[in-house]
């Protein structure tokens, strides 16, 4: 498979370029090299730890895929870990390129996964712009299905029950009283934290957002606003919409090998 194929894809569909938020690193972060480039070994990842580089490196791997970049903002200095990083390589001809929100957003995406992981209904995406006037479907806003043998409904505690089953987390923050009953869910599969994203998401008749963070001034907005925050697992959400992405490819690409490093997640829980 040649690098450009691969290029086209993730671009396309799998983490669709147009979906990209302003000025965020997206595409080849790192050695784009020659469009004709051969590609044997595809290494998908949450992040560029130096663990993961180290296994590539190690994997002889041609290109990773990963969901954030070597740095998140603008950069203003050279650390130490960014120097080891690039260091090690500069030495081998690896390819890197990010996904980012785009793959957030896309089908099949981690707004998505999440969804379907919770097995929850959709309703319709829930979308933003970007600084083009764009519309991203970065989250999805969905419902549980009820079945005609189970009329219970969903409240926060049986909702909170799901997510640590099915996410594999070992707590979860959230905001609003257990036994509220669950209509209309928001998920962003991302850190989108903002005061207006929750307005706009209570103007949209959603009583729950689920997304990676929530602190105590948004958490204070949202019980006003009787709506229900949950914080999903950053990592876990990820690396289920990686091993998604890397199924897909393996089936695409069967020529090519594709290996999920999964370095665990950063953030431990004291129990």
């Amino acid at each position: 498979m040649y690098l450009e194929e691969i290029e086209t894809i993730l671009k396309n569909k799998i983490s669709p370029k147009f979906y990209q938020i302003d000025s965020e690193i997206y595409g080849f972060h790192y050695n784009r090299s020659s469009r004709e480039k051969i590609i044997k070994k595809i290494m998908i990842t949450v992040d560029l730890s130096l663990e993961s580089i180290h296994f590539a490196i190690k994997s002889k791997v041609n290109l990773i895929i990963s969901h954030h970049g070597l740095f998140q903002e603008q950069l203003r200095n050279f650390n130490g870990d960014l120097i080891n990083k690039l260091s090690l390589l500069s030495r081998y001809p690896i390819s890197i390129y990010i996904l980012n929100t785009p793959f957030i957003a896309a089908e099949g995406g981690i707004s998505e996964t999440i969804m379907e992981a919770l097995y929850l209904k959709l309703e319709r995406p829930f979308n933003i712009k970007n600084n083009m006037g764009i519309k991203i479907p970065i989250g999805r806003i969905c419902y549980p299905e009820r079945y005609p043998s189970n009329n219970n409904k969903m409240n926060l505690e049986k909702l909170l029950k799901r997510m640590k089953e099915n996410l594999k987390m070992n707590s979860i923050p959230y905001a609003g009283a257990l036994n509220k009953e669950i209509n209309r869910i928001c998920i962003v599969g991302g850190s989108y934290g903002y005061e207006y994203l929750i307005r706009k998401i209570v103007r949209k008749g959603c009583d729950c957002y689920i997304s990676f963070n929530i602190d105590h001034h948004l958490a204070s907005i949202a019980r006003d606003l009787g709506l229900i925050l949950i914080e999903a697992s950053h990592y876990n959400s990820e690396i289920i919409a990686l091993r998604k992405l890397g199924n897909y490819f393996s089936l695409e690409f069967p020529q090519t090998e594709f290996i999920l490093f999964e370095s665990k997640n950063p953030i431990k829980f004291y129990t």
